[in-house]
């Protein structure tokens, strides 16, 4: 009876935040900024009061954490109809819904990354089953497909955007392309995501093929770095491609940037620099329902 009260006061709190954070996102346009700015600081000490209570759920604490890194989403037919099969940064909708109906059925916590910052400075504890949901470079797909499957079961997740791609308006979507979700348009989908860098225009290659963020001037780079960093109140960066040398390091550091991530297969775990955290690439061609299995659970073998 204990531990059922317990599951019920959960899902009386999350109700409650799902409901809260609608009345902010449906009245956006009614409000000031003030009253917007309690309503998200209440829905942060909701979370804190959730995540209390499944660690008292949980049976032992997160001494690893898978970070999951998705990119754009189709459905299957559309993928299948223009040409996207080959392409390894593509998931169909029905598979990445399939990972989140595993996820909850299993009770994992999808951890934020503030929360991840917490847990390797010692500040907190999660429980062990938990994952952080991340995307990389912004496409609007994340927002019209992985959103509603995510609002529906209270998850998180954190989008790493382009900001020369994403700081413009909103534009249409068509399944043959790729198109950006518009950083002014974002705030309708802050009950489930965070927007983090993966630099300003520095995901690219100079004329010899080199990674601009690592082969651009020193200047270049904490401009670049300095923009994203405002334009997306960032903390935290994904490296585009995951390469990064020392010298990068260094100038995330100097631009105030807090957390970074590469595309290196792992665990995070709390002897890990804070510039160098791992993910899992999920990827169609790479990644039968087993393999995601085993990595959730923390027993794929790296």
């Amino acid at each position: 009876m204990k531990k059922f009260g317990v599951i019920l006061l959960i899902t009386i709190l999350i109700l409650g935040q799902t409901s809260l954070v609608a009345y902010g996102e449906n009245s956006t346009d009614n409000i000031n900024e003030e009253k917007f700015e309690i309503l998200k600081e209440e829905n942060i000490r909701l979370r804190k009061e959730i995540l209390e209570l499944r660690n008292q759920l949980s049976e032992k604490e997160a001494e690893k954490i898978p970070v999951l890194m998705y990119h754009h989403l189709l459905e299957q037919e559309d993928i299948d109809q223009y040409n996207w099969s080959n392409n390894g940064s593509v998931l169909s909708v029905e598979n990445f819904e399939k990972h989140m109906d595993y996820l909850y059925e299993n009770g994992f916590y999808t951890a934020t990354l503030d929360e991840l910052q917490s847990f390797l400075d010692g500040e907190i504890t999660l429980p062990e089953k938990t994952v952080v949901i991340t995307f990389d470079d912004g496409y609007y797909s994340n927002a019209l497909y992985a959103y509603p499957i995510m609002k529906k079961y209270n998850f998180r997740g954190t989008i790493f955007m382009l900001g020369y791609r994403v700081n413009g308006p909103q534009v249409s979507f068509d399944p043959s392309d790729t198109q950006s979700l518009s950083i002014y348009d974002a705030y309708k989908y802050e009950d489930v995501f965070d927007y983090e860098s993966h630099t300003y225009e520095l995901h690219d290659v100079d004329e010899n093929g080199e990674k601009l963020l690592l082969s651009s001037d020193e200047e270049i780079i904490l401009e670049d770095l300095a923009k994203s960093k405002e334009l997306l109140n960032a903390k935290y960066f994904a490296y585009p491609y995951g390469e990064y040398d020392e010298n990068t390091i260094e100038y995330l550091k100097a631009t105030g940037y807090e957390m970074a991530f590469t595309i290196e297969t792992g665990y995070v775990t709390e002897d890990l620099s804070k510039y160098e955290l791992p993910r899992f690439s999920i990827s169609p061609h790479k990644m039968p329902f087993s393999r995601f299995m085993r990595i959730v659970n923390g027993s794929y073998d790296i």
